[in-house]
């Protein structure tokens, strides 16, 4: 989950033109001026990059970059699970 977490930090920082240490898990999304667009497309690179579709639905509520990710890398857990 670790390396998840990395790649989510570094998409989101270069998206937003922050240093990746700048977020921690438990940064709120609003704090860092990231809108719902900032999100889509962090979550369309984590797509491409692991090749799973994430659901949209649900991701508007989640206000922390630690919950956004905990909640996609679940899914990514469930789906390569079968």
């Amino acid at each position: 989950m670790q390396e998840f977490i990395e790649l989510a930090r570094k998409i989101l920082a270069e998206q937003l033109d922050l240093n990746p240490q700048d977020i921690a898990l438990e940064t709120n999304l609003e704090d860092l001026d990231a809108d719902s667009i900032d999100v889509v497309e962090m979550v369309m690179a984590l797509e491409d990059t692991y090749d799973v579709e994430f659901p949209e639905e649900g991701l508007e509520n989640l206000s922390t970059f630690g919950a956004l990710v905990t909640a996609l890398y679940e899914h990514l857990e469930k789906v390569k699970n079968g």
